[in-house]
């Protein structure tokens, strides 16, 4: 394994995942928000959920940093009237005394490692200001300050100029919506997500890992397809900042990383989705534009199988129509699977193996599910 210092960086990497597939396996259809706070925690970046009111925006991040045990969190609804006292700590009294104009800033925005902002726009220009100041520059009134990760929430995005500057300082973004698949929604409703940390990563951890992300290759290849990229998106009216592109590496060396990957492949240029859009509505425009890139078999296999767990997704919950249905569907998931073993025949390696493999785990899952299921249904018969 390799070590930084005195730290296993294969077993953080190995624990990171794992606060993933937690998280993923707790929170039903909210795979790419969880993927925007993992790599916005390993790129030092910060990330925005937009989305209605009871869509797991703050579960998802507290989910996230119950990993982090001496991780400290500041939380709070941003509004119009807040003043910089509510987020940033009262003006210390005993220092008004000798002339000197001090904030206690203990608990507050400028002395946590990681803080959630809900309705993060709501705030007033001077506020906004401030927090301008803590995410970029990772400085409080000139001073630095311990902030590694924020993570804002909005039930809509800011349509004024004002607002634009905060607004780009979020370098990864996700709509969340409520849960769309009947059947997910009814195990959601029967038995709500109850998240415990599936592993604990220290500050330390944490923080040799976004060192080793810095180290991680961005090969000349890649940074071609983002021109090809960045030249098919302005043909199609979609233009981003020079800055945003560049951030966006190491969104992509995070991406490799998690991957344990040695430099940026054209795969993980997918996760360019998180950052590339403005208005909801560009969305599917630059995912189409992503799916041009010319990807590996394992993506295109994961493709495939995410294609078939849709489907069990959306199964029909009405008992009639979920059994006239059932042949159809297992046989969807079971030639999913043939064709996944055909299109990796030729093997992969470990790490390509990985990351496929809690697909193809779900996808299990769903086949016994069904092969069950019809089992019972010819038994009746």
């Amino acid at each position: 394994m390799k070590k930084n210092g005195s730290i296993d960086i294969g077993s953080v990497r190995a624990r990171f995942r794992a606060v993933r597939d937690g998280l993923n396996a707790a929170f039903r259809e909210r795979e790419d928000a969880i993927e925007c706070i993992i790599l916005a925690a390993l790129s030092q970046s910060h990330a925005l959920l937009v989305g209605p009111p009871g869509t797991a925006k703050s579960a998802l991040f507290f989910g996230f940093l119950a990993s982090f045990p001496d991780a400290r969190k500041f939380q709070t609804l941003v509004t119009k009237f807040g003043t910089e006292d509510e987020y940033f700590g009262p003006v210390k009294l005993s220092a008004l005394k000798n002339d000197l104009w001090e904030r206690n800033l203990d608990g507050r925005l400028a002395a946590v490692e990681c803080a959630f902002l809900d309705e993060v726009f709501k705030g007033s220009d001077s506020v906004l200001n401030a927090f301008l100041s803590a995410m970029n520059e990772r400085l409080y009134k000139g001073q630095p300050i311990p902030l590694r990760l924020l993570v804002g929430a909005s039930n809509e995005l800011p349509e004024e100029e004002i607002l634009a500057a905060i607004y780009d300082r979020f370098l990864l973004r996700d709509v969340v919506e409520y849960v769309q698949a009947d059947a997910t929604w009814m195990n959601l409703v029967a038995t709500p997500p109850e998240y415990k940390p599936a592993a604990q990563i220290g500050l330390a951890e944490w923080e040799a890992a976004a060192k080793e992300v810095q180290r991680v290759e961005l090969p000349q290849r890649v940074v071609e397809e983002m021109l090809r990229l960045r030249t098919a998106l302005k043909a199609d009216g979609l233009v981003l900042s020079d800055r945003r592109w560049i951030a966006l590496t190491r969104v992509l060396k995070a991406a490799a990383w998690l991957d344990d990957a040695q430099a940026v492949e054209l795969d993980h240029l997918s996760v360019l989705k998180y950052g590339l859009w403005n208005k909801p509505e560009d969305r599917a425009r630059v995912v189409a534009v992503l799916q041009t890139v010319d990807r590996s078999v394992v993506a295109q296999a994961i493709d495939v199988v995410d294609e078939a767990l849709k489907a069990y997704a959306n199964r029909p919950t009405d008992t009639a129509a979920y059994q006239a249905a059932l042949p159809q569907l297992a046989d969807k998931v079971t030639e999913a699977g043939k064709r996944v073993q055909d299109m990796l025949k030729n093997g992969v390696s470990r790490r390509a193996h990985a990351r496929i493999q809690p697909k193809l785990d779900e996808l299990k899952k769903a086949h016994d599910a069904l092969t069950g299921d019809l089992s019972k249904r010819y038994q009746l018969s």
